[in-house]
């Protein structure tokens, strides 16, 4: 098909989590070349799921120097941290969050309907061969690391290179 598919997701959220994976899904099924990009908190779908107050590890400049200016992490990141756990399983949804309960209800009714769930999605994309992105400047600020995330193969790249993909690409999503 030789076909590039560009998928931005910057949401957090689950419904459009799922959206960005059900179509990336599609697209690779089809055999399109497909890169998903996640900025601001899109990357949240593809963080490890953390304890309350879990320790965090001193960052290994030899590792997370590519990416992050180590020099400039504050107090700040792992409050924030503190505050947004993330993990697949626990986004909130766009409309009717209700504290919570809304991402359990609609999690049982994509279950009962036999619809994969976003960690399913997931899977099934990195399996897919779909190439996950994650943007340089969210990984500075919010002070991550690519052990941080439930997916092994993430490249961490500017935004020159996500314009020059979407400039490449034959579709391009932004959710």
């Amino acid at each position: 098909m030789n076909k590039k598919v560009t998928i931005l997701l910057q949401s957090g959220a689950l419904d459009k989590a799922l959206t960005a994976f059900i179509l990336a899904n599609g697209y690779a099924s089809l055999g399109a070349e497909v890169k998903m990009w996640f900025m601001i908190w899109g990357h949240n779908c593809l963080k490890k799921r953390k304890k309350l107050f879990s320790f965090r590890r001193k960052p290994d400049p030899s590792r997370e120097g590519a990416y992050r200016v180590l020099e400039t992490d504050n107090f700040l990141q792992p409050l924030l941290e503190l505050l947004n756990r993330g993990g697949a399983g626990h986004l909130p949804l766009t409309q009717l969050n209700l504290l919570g309960l809304g991402p359990r209800i609609f999690d049982a009714m994509l279950k009962k309907k036999n619809i994969p769930s976003l960690e399913e999605l997931i899977r099934s994309a990195d399996e897919l061969g779909v190439q996950f992105i994650m943007c340089q400047i969210c990984f500075d600020a919010f002070g991550l690391s690519v052990d941080d995330l439930i997916v092994p193969n993430v490249s961490v790249k500017g935004v020159a290179a996500y314009t020059k993909d979407t400039l490449e690409a034959h579709v391009n999503l932004f959710i």
